[in-house]
């Protein structure tokens, strides 16, 4: 039984949230992958290949609502083999059945350790189905990669926030203008006096003209 022994990290935050899923929720496509649910002897889900490659992709449904900001995702690993890893962490949002668009591709390096926590950060609004994809590759068929739990870090109504954020901004800036407008307006004004001595001055002109 293998045991990861390092833990994912949170960060404090009052709006932030954590969704933790399981590797089980992995599936693919690819006839040459296979696909190893958690026994007793490993509780990760194993993945192995019948045929090397470097474009060994497997797939993971996020369960978010829409609006939502994702801000990492991390996943744990483990792996055997020297050659063979884990190339990409890719964020795919799901359109029409034969349309897709990749939101964030993020290259891993080389060099990290066969127990390894995969933190990507990335900045990714939800707006429909967005699919968790993992691109790994198998330099030999004997080689396997065993993933635990994966870890999304995200923003519940990222947009309705923002979308309240800046119309409270607007409604600031229109509040300053306002008030602006009406100091220089009461700045302006003539007061009584002004009014009281405009009027005697225009009956002083009005009787000096009558013959």
């Amino acid at each position: 039984m293998v045991t990861l022994h390092k833990h994912f990290a949170r960060k404090s935050s009052q709006s932030r949230q954590i969704l933790m899923l399981h590797a089980l929720g992995f599936v693919t496509g690819d006839s040459t992958i296979r696909i190893s649910s958690p026994f007793v002897f490993h509780p990760g889900v194993q993945i192995t290949v019948s045929e090397p490659g470097d474009a060994k992709w497997v797939y993971m449904m996020l369960p978010l609502p829409k609006g939502s900001l994702i801000e990492r995702i991390q996943v744990a690993h483990h792996r055997s083999g020297i050659e063979s890893r884990v190339t990409h962490i890719r964020l795919v949002e799901q359109k029409e059945p034969m349309a897709a668009e990749v939101l964030y591709d993020d290259p891993i390096e080389e060099e990290i350790p066969s127990h390894h926590i995969i933190s990507s950060a990335c900045h990714v609004v939800v707006e429909r189905s967005v699919l968790l994809n993992v691109c790994m590759e198998f330099t030999s068929s004997d080689d396997m990669i065993e993933f635990g739990s994966v870890e999304v870090q995200y923003i519940p109504d990222y947009e309705k926030k923002m979308t309240s954020d800046e119309g409270d901004k607007k409604r600031k800036e229109e509040k300053l203008i306002y008030t602006s407008n009406k100091k220089h307006s009461e700045k302006n004004r003539p007061t009584l006096v002004d009014m009281f001595f405009q009027n005697n001055r225009r009956k002083t002109i009005s009787n000096n003209r009558t013959p």
